[in-house]
């Protein structure tokens, strides 16, 4: 079993490298494309401030939206399959539930921000299936725990969406439209389905005395048949805006996003096809404000208030007269205010201190009635936070920097709770830099994990899963390439279990799981001027502990914790072999993993089995029409081209081969500036 794994492996990186020569681009081309990966740019969400990577001590990746969109990659989850240390499970094709799991961490372990407003439900779940590539500016990744800025939820990693903040001056309108046919995968399937994509965006600045705005608006919809025989439509309707204004040492904004999605789905809970008309729906709405202010040379007030509210549905109508049916709904509401003071010193020392306060609000309902008769439930729960931290930056001396922070949080449900993280880069040669980092993260446990009533009984006393991890690494120039390394290790202990088998009445959740996570990230990328390569492979050895009550076979001990995949690998090339022709291809390797099978109706708890390894290949397209006073494209993407079918969750197969085709349109001025 090792060999073949072993074979599918050097295979996946030989078809990888295959390509990478097919896309080295011929000696007349000419194409400009900025290295996304530079290690001398400027992040914010590692510190809370705009700082050189280089100089955090921490394992970031960029990735630009722009490059994003040309290479066709539409959706954010798609875009975090190129990152290293990251793993993707999706139920299926577009619309379907997706949950992101960095460094071997659980999906609820990634606190996820949309221009620094928290979206996660509280304890972490995010459904990654909705958010789409139209606005981003850019999307910074950073892994190990970030719980000492954040809080909750950054256990094992932290993944902000930048939106677009428009032009310095000048102003533009962008359109695009694409249709696509894809190839329906799954019993019963036979033929193909049809997709359509539109987005359309603005974006402008001007400066009004000696006051600079700048403004973003867009618009977009994802509408597709499904990839299964029958019911599996979705429709994704956003709307996203952004102003923001600057005027000696005052810079503020606002962000507005609005998502409305409705998803048809056809399976049970085992993947198996068993409906022709339930689906869920829901709506997210995120709203921020923020402003910063320096009113003297050194000292500089920060301040954000953030609104995230998100309503989602399940309906189950009956298929026929004397079926049963069922419905549900959920509210969560999280709002937040935070205020901080930078205070910028001397020999490149930066002092912070910060505190936030958060509400959560959630209320669930659930109706349903079927052969044991209707049944009916619902729930509200609030709980207050409030969270202290303090931050140093410092360079003592050239080439060091340094990092260090801490932060108490005073939660009304679990009390305080304190976290920490230390990092330290080093420039040891002009051309190699190296760094490591300690930290600890937690996670509060969920509302239903707290206060469920009904099929299960939560328990409000239950303390925080915890982690703690170190990781070290280097980076390497080599002309214009740029290769690194890490290894990181990391551990979670209070991990909060279910138990069948407690009394009525009592607590179905407890603090009792522990497993550990361990590994290394090899990345590379290479801007060459008509071409841009970046690569990453990354191993996550993964291991159940103390599997607690030993009823969940997810989580048996000494055994794989489920859908996190020991190899990943990825190779992306951008290049342009004429003057209007732009051209991507993007190898994805995924190795096998461990998850459950539910189609045996007897068997209630599942069994453990394994997805084998799959390659896919994503490839796009665009030819620039010379037009005066309008940049004018033919657009073609293809998703899994050769057409892999594999499951990323047994028995629920993933999409097929999907190829796209469209055009764009631009007037005014191209680009935006943050």
């Amino acid at each position: 079993m090792i060999r073949s794994e072993n074979t599918r492996f050097v295979n996946a990186a030989a078809i990888a490298a295959a390509l990478a020569v097919l896309t080295m681009p011929s000696a007349g081309s000419a194409q400009t494309v900025r290295d996304t990966l530079a290690i001398d740019s400027l992040v914010v969400t590692a510190t809370k401030l705009p700082v050189p990577a280089a100089a955090t001590g921490a394992a970031i990746t960029v990735l630009n939206g722009d490059d994003l969109r040309a290479q066709g990659v539409r959706r954010v989850v798609d875009a975090l399959r190129r990152v290293p240390g990251v793993a993707i499970a999706q139920l299926g094709g577009t619309g379907a539930v997706a949950s992101v799991f960095m460094r071997g961490g659980e999906s609820d372990h990634v606190q996820v921000l949309i221009d620094g407003v928290q979206v996660n439900d509280p304890g972490g779940s995010y459904d990654w299936a909705h958010l789409t590539t139209d606005d981003v500016e850019r999307i910074e990744v950073v892994r190990g725990p970030v719980s000492v800025l954040y809080g909750s939820d950054a256990v094992a990693g932290v993944v902000q969406i930048f939106t677009r903040a428009g032009l310095a001056s000048g102003h533009s309108l962008r359109a695009q439209l694409m249709g696509g046919r894809g190839e329906r995968v799954g019993p019963e399937s036979n033929g193909s389905y049809d997709a359509v994509d539109w987005n359309t965006s603005v974006g402008g600045g001007a400066a009004i005395g000696a006051t600079a705005l700048r403004y973003a608006a867009t618009a977009s919809n994802v509408r597709s048949d499904g990839a299964y025989a029958y019911n599996n439509e979705y429709d994704n309707r956003t709307f996203s805006g952004r102003l923001s204004l600057e005027r000696a040492g005052l810079r503020g904004g606002v962000t507005a996003r609005y998502v409305d999605q409705v998803f048809h789905y056809p399976t049970s809970g085992s993947g198996t096809l068993a409906d022709h008309n339930q689906l869920t729906d829901g709506t997210a709405l995120t709203l921020g404000a923020t402003a910063g202010w320096f009113f003297t040379p050194t000292l500089e007030l920060r301040g954000q208030v953030a609104a995230h509210r998100s309503e989602t549905g399940g309906s189950n109508p009956p298929d026929a007269d004397g079926d049963g049916f069922s419905n549900s709904t959920a509210d969560v509401r999280r709002n937040s205010a935070e205020l901080a003071l930078n205070a910028h010193l001397a020999r490149g020392i930066i002092a912070t201190m910060g505190a936030e306060a958060e509400q959560q609000k959630g209320s669930t309902t659930f109706d349903s009635d079927g052969p044991f008769g209707p049944f009916s439930t619902a729930s509200e729960s609030q709980r207050n936070n409030v969270g202290y931290y303090a931050q140093l930056l410092a360079s003592p001396v050239d080439r060091v920097d340094l990092s260090g922070g801490v932060r108490v949080d005073d939660n009304e449900q679990f009390g305080t709770f304190t976290t920490g993280r230390a990092s330290a880069a080093v420039q040891v040669l002009p051309a190699l830099r190296v760094r490591g980092a300690v930290g600890s993260g937690f996670r509060e446990p969920t509302f239903l994990e707290a206060y469920a009533t009904g099929f299960a009984v939560g328990d409000p006393d239950l303390r925080p899963e915890r982690s703690a991890s170190i990781e070290g690494g280097a980076e390497l120039r080599i002309g214009r390439a740029v290769v690194g390394a890490t290894y990181f290790s990391q551990r979670f202990r209070d991990l909060i279990q279910y138990t069948f088998t407690a009394e009525p009445g009592t607590p179905n959740y407890f603090n009792i799981g522990r497993a550990e996570a361990s590994g290394v990230e090899v990345t590379g990328a290479r801007d060459a001027g008509p071409v841009d390569l970046s690569a990453h492979y990354t191993y996550v050895h993964t291991r159940v502990i103390d599997q607690g009550f030993g009823e969940d076979r997810a989580f048996l001990e000494g055994m794989r914790l489920l859908r996190r995949p020991t190899h990943q690998a990825s190779l992306t090339g951008a290049f342009s072999p004429a003057r209007s022709l732009d051209m991507s291809t993007s190898v994805i390797y995924t190795g096998d993993r461990d998850d459950l099978d539910f189609t045996d109706p007897a068997d209630f708890a599942g069994r453990r089995t394994k997805l084998p390894s799959h390659v896919t290949v994503d490839a796009s397209a665009s030819y620039r029409i010379p037009m005066r006073g309008a940049a004018v494209a033919l657009l073609m993407r293809g998703t899994n081209l050769f057409d892999r079918r594999f499951d990323e969750v047994y028995n629920f197969p993933a999409a097929g081969r999907l190829l796209w085709i469209g055009a764009s349109v631009e007037l005014g001025r191209a680009g935006s500036a943050r």
